[in-house]
């Protein structure tokens, strides 16, 4: 006489479960309505997955093709800028935001570090804002906000850091990335061109291995996976 009741209680635990799972889904727009099928969200998707490659491959070209102190200067203020975010995250601390069960591809396993602030946020804001200062374009200025906006959207929406790391990352970037450009980038240039390039006002090429490490050491998130190994290592 029991049974009726036993299965619609059940049938109503597996529908609450089944609302859940759809919920988080719709969360993370990665369901098979969302996704695939809209034009926004593959292009949400396309930027922000490739922004380290494509942001570090730019960089390195111009960097290559150039080689003058303008751009060397560049460099070296982008890896202060990335020093720096790594510093505050030992100093803040903040855990990154706690991540729903991975429910498809699309969804990028959270890294083991520390989210506060976003990496890639301050990257974007130093990246973005010297570059909009250099050419002095207020098109490129746009495009570059639009891409910049994009990408951290996608950092947010897949719940590999919160609203406010990523806020304080583009704050801290962007800032960082205005005073070196306004205000100490032509110290360091003179500095790059007296003891860095050679008589021609040109990078040697052999010193571009030093940029390429780096670009390597970032699109692989080498330091992520050598702190991984070692905690796995511990445990």
């Amino acid at each position: 006489s029991h049974q009726p009741k036993n299965l619609k209680l059940f049938s109503s635990e597996h529908e609450l479960k089944k609302q859940m799972v759809l919920s988080a889904k719709k969360k993370l727009s990665s369901s098979d309505d969302d996704t695939p099928s809209s034009l926004s969200n593959k292009i949400l998707y396309s930027v922000g997955s490739s922004t380290s490659l494509l942001v570090s491959l730019v960089f390195f070209v111009f960097l290559a093709v150039k080689r003058d102190a303008l751009m060397v200067s560049f460099f070296l203020g982008a890896i202060t800028n990335g020093i720096f975010s790594k510093v505050l995250k030992k100093i803040l601390n903040q855990d990154r935001p706690p991540q729903q069960q991975q429910l498809s591809s699309n969804q990028p396993s959270k890294p083991n570090d520390k989210g506060m602030p976003s990496s890639h946020a301050m990257s974007l804001g130093f990246i973005g804002i010297f570059t909009a200062l250099t050419l002095n374009s207020w098109i490129a200025g746009i495009l570059i906000l639009l891409y910049i906006i994009t990408s951290l959207y996608y950092r947010i929406q897949t719940e590999l850091h919160t609203i406010d790391q990523v806020a304080v990352g583009i704050v801290v970037g962007t800032t960082n990335g205005y005073l070196w450009r306004r205000y100490l980038v032509d110290g360091v240039t003179d500095f790059v061109g007296k003891y860095i390039l050679n008589d021609d006002g040109i990078l040697p090429i052999p010193f571009l291995i030093i940029p390429l490490l780096m670009g390597i050491i970032v699109v692989g998130s080498l330091e992520r996976r050598i702190s991984k190994f070692i905690d796995k290592k511990k445990d």
